[in-house]
């Protein structure tokens, strides 16, 4: 059973959040938002991968020992 992220989604969306999380391991962020009509869930999309984006951006800043 597909994991409901918000009821006002589409399913479409819903999986397409689903697959976020099953990949990159962290629940998405603003859900809650989506469903006070705050964002819609292609600006939650956008603001999930740009969180994503500079998580990454961190540890490839990391120095690491030679």
């Amino acid at each position: 059973m597909m994991t409901i992220y918000s009821k006002k989604l589409t399913s479409e969306w819903n999986l397409a959040f689903e697959q976020y999380e099953r990949i990159s391991g962290f629940e998405p962020m603003c859900q809650e938002s989506i469903d006070a009509g705050e964002m819609t869930a292609r600006e939650a999309w956008i603001s999930n991968i740009r969180w994503l984006e500079a998580v990454v951006a961190d540890f490839t800043n990391i120095s690491t020992p030679e």
